[in-house]
């Protein structure tokens, strides 16, 4: 299943939340991450994940936290909503 995780960081917590990513310890047992995308100018932007299990969706949120507000959607392609549309 695919989700659209949206993420915005509060200005107060930009440089600690910049420090964590860039360490590269961030945990993403579980999940594929397809690609993030990062507003110019904005601290906001989203990643395209993919899980199987809605709890490595959950873990992964998790370590962000207490860093940053987190919104996730399930998405689906044009392909899935086409099967639906033919069903």
């Amino acid at each position: 299943m695919l989700f659209k995780l949206s993420y915005s960081i509060p200005v107060e917590l930009l440089k600690e939340c910049q420090e964590r990513f860039k360490s590269g310890e961030e945990k993403t047992d579980g999940l594929k991450v397809i690609g993030r995308w990062h507003e110019v100018g904005k601290n906001q932007g989203f990643m395209l994940a993919e899980a199987d299990d809605i709890m490595a969706v959950g873990t992964f949120t998790n370590q962000w936290s207490d860093l940053c507000n987190m919104e996730v959607v399930p998405v689906m392609t044009d392909e899935q909503v086409g099967q639906i549309l033919m069903a």
